[in-house]
């Protein structure tokens, strides 16, 4: 059992803290907006840079894990979490809040991939059972902390947030430095990720990571505007993150256990099928209340479909390579992320909620057809 592993849960501490040191400001947006003055625009900028820095990161960084330094890149990711937080605190600026984004998503791209090649390296069976375990607590962090920030702006100001993401990393770093974790197997030549593509089983797995993660960039430069539009509270909008987060976190784990009985595929493309409805609904709802249910909908199902979408990774990545792939998976899902992230502020204010939505939902479609065709391909080669 992974949970008997050393190190099994300070890792899982860690991972929650990284995703809350990374979300914090998604609930903080307007506040920001109307505290510093920039335009929708900056919404996307601030949201978008982390993912363009997470890409690279992923491309260049994972890789290392693969070669023996899987604990450092954890260690680098929760001390870049730190960095980030506090400079989000002290930040005055449009151009400021950029940077602090991008030193927080650097966090993420060095922490994600290495512990997901340490969980995989446990043993072989129910990977994306464990895949989910680590995936719940990702979320979990990543959802509380746009609550965190949504309960602490109001009484305690706009700095006082990002002061105690910080602490979480720091205080999870501190627990994870002394603890032994596994090593997992290493790749015996030195190269990027990208010659995995060649790997038709590889691409559909990639592919139907960036079909789940597509609305994640919409929502995140846009989601706390729109509800504040509708007249919702800043404690409402933590909420709202919280209310998808709750039932993913409690269900990952489960879903990843689906996966490894039914098939991560199959599991993979019934959860897309629910996503892209629920994510073109949301412009066309106008009740704040209702949309919190629609995120806790979206997170049951998302609970079932990304520990499979991961699993799929795993599953086609050689020996030696499972950091690279995770990598490589991470770095199309943050770039796919980045592109919507950057656009979302421009398309919300251009065209409305309603058809900024309808897009995002028809993308996942278009991500999972790819992805079927590239798995059906590796079935016939195989």
């Amino acid at each position: 059992m992974s949970r008997r592993v050393p190190g099994w849960y300070p890792l899982l501490i860690a991972t929650a803290s990284v995703g809350i040191a990374n979300s914090v400001v998604f609930s903080l947006l307007s506040n920001l907006q109307d505290e510093y003055g920039f335009n929708d625009a900056g919404l996307g900028l601030i949201a978008g840079s982390g993912f363009v820095v997470g890409l690279v990161g992923q491309v260049l960084l994972a890789p290392l894990a693969d070669h023996g330094h899987s604990k450092r890149l954890l260690l680098a990711g929760l001390g870049t979490a730190v960095l980030g937080s506090v400079m989000f605190a002290l930040a005055g600026s449009l151009l400021t809040l950029v940077l602090a984004r991008m030193i927080v998503g650097l966090s993420n791209s060095l922490f994600g991939p290495a512990a997901r090649a340490i969980v995989i390296s446990i043993s072989p069976d129910n990977i994306p059972q464990r895949l989910g375990s680590l995936t719940g607590m990702e979320l979990a962090g990543f959802v509380t902390g746009p609550v965190v920030g949504g309960m602490l702006v109001g009484p305690c100001g706009l700095r006082t947030p990002f002061l105690v993401a910080g602490g979480f990393a720091l205080a999870a770093m501190l627990m994870l430095a002394p603890r032994a974790l596994p090593q997992p197997p290493r790749d015996t030549e030195r190269r990027m990720a990208f010659d995995l593509l060649r790997l038709p089983q590889i691409r559909a797995a990639v592919f139907m990571c960036v079909a789940l993660f597509l609305p994640v960039g919409f929502y995140d430069a846009t989601l706390d505007r729109f509800l504040t539009d509708l007249g919702a509270s800043d404690r409402l909008i933590g909420f709202s993150f919280l209310a998808y987060g709750v039932p993913f976190a409690l269900l990952a784990a489960r879903g990843g256990a689906l996966a490894s009985r039914r098939g991560p595929m199959r599991v993979a493309v019934v959860g897309t099928l629910f996503v892209a409805p629920l994510t073109a609904v949301y412009g066309f709802v106008h009740i704040p209340l209702m949309i919190v249910g629609i995120s806790a909908v979206e997170g049951v199902v998302q609970a079932l479909a990304v520990p499979a979408s991961q699993g799929l990774v795993a599953a086609g990545a050689p020996a030696g390579r499972a950091a690279a792939a995770q990598g490589l998976a991470g770095s199309a899902t943050l770039l796919v992320a980045a592109v919507t992230a950057y656009s979302a502020g421009g398309l919300y204010g251009a065209v409305g909620p309603e058809w900024m939505f309808l897009i995002a939902g028809s993308g996942v479609v278009l991500f999972v057809l790819l992805a079927v065709s590239q798995h059906r391909r590796a079935v016939a080669l195989s």
